[in-house]
């Protein structure tokens, strides 16, 4: 599965440099002065005049559309697999809650009362 994930990743990262440069190389199509009246040389109904450098960016659109959508399926289905902790049956814990014979009350590392050094004084 990470070397599907891996592929997508560098396929997706391909298509964005691709898609960036085509809609670089693009001339401008006048469309903000259509707005003040300036765009009248353009037929009322606009031209269809598509040429090959606005084909393929709509081409590599719809590739880089459909590859962000395979890639957030890869990565959800990675995300939902968890790992599983191994069976730890065999080492169950005993019912009386007390200390298995052989081992200490308490594991190294936890808090627990300190036993004065000297017994107190009588009196006191």
């Amino acid at each position: 599965m990470q070397v599907y994930q891996q592929v997508l990743l560098v396929l997706f990262i391909i298509c964005s440099v691709i898609l960036i440069f085509l809609i670089l190389i693009q001339s401008g199509k006048g469309g903000s002065l259509g707005i003040m009246g300036g765009g009248s040389s353009s037929s009322a109904f606009g031209s269809s005049t598509v040429d090959v450098v606005t084909k393929a960016t709509w081409w590599v659109a719809t590739i880089f559309l459909v590859l962000a959508i395979l890639s957030a399926v890869a990565f959800a289905q990675a995300s939902l697999k968890v790992p599983v902790p191994e069976d730890q049956s065999s080492e169950a814990a005993p019912l009386d809650g007390g200390a298995t014979p052989g081992t200490p009350d308490s594991a190294p590392g936890q808090n627990s009362p300190a036993k004065p050094a000297t017994p107190p004084a009588p009196g006191r």
